[in-house]
């Protein structure tokens, strides 16, 4: 349970008895908007990420079922 010894953002104690906050399973967050910050900042970098090498001759291409 170490990472709920901590807010996964803001490093704060997570103090037990006190709600607490997850996101993407085992991410804690003291609160709902550290969370948020955090879900904000992960949906940003999806959306702009650099696509992989696998992902570079997809585009554009069309697949049919045989």
């Amino acid at each position: 349970t170490h990472f709920l010894s901590a807010c996964f953002l803001c490093r704060r104690r997570l103090i037990p008895g006190r709600d607490i906050y997850m996101y993407r399973g085992d991410t804690a967050f003291c609160s709902l908007e550290c969370r948020q910050y955090q879900m904000n900042h992960d949906e940003r970098r999806e959306k702009y990420a650099l696509p992989s090498k696998n992902d570079a001759g997809a585009v554009g291409e069309t697949v049919a079922a045989v």
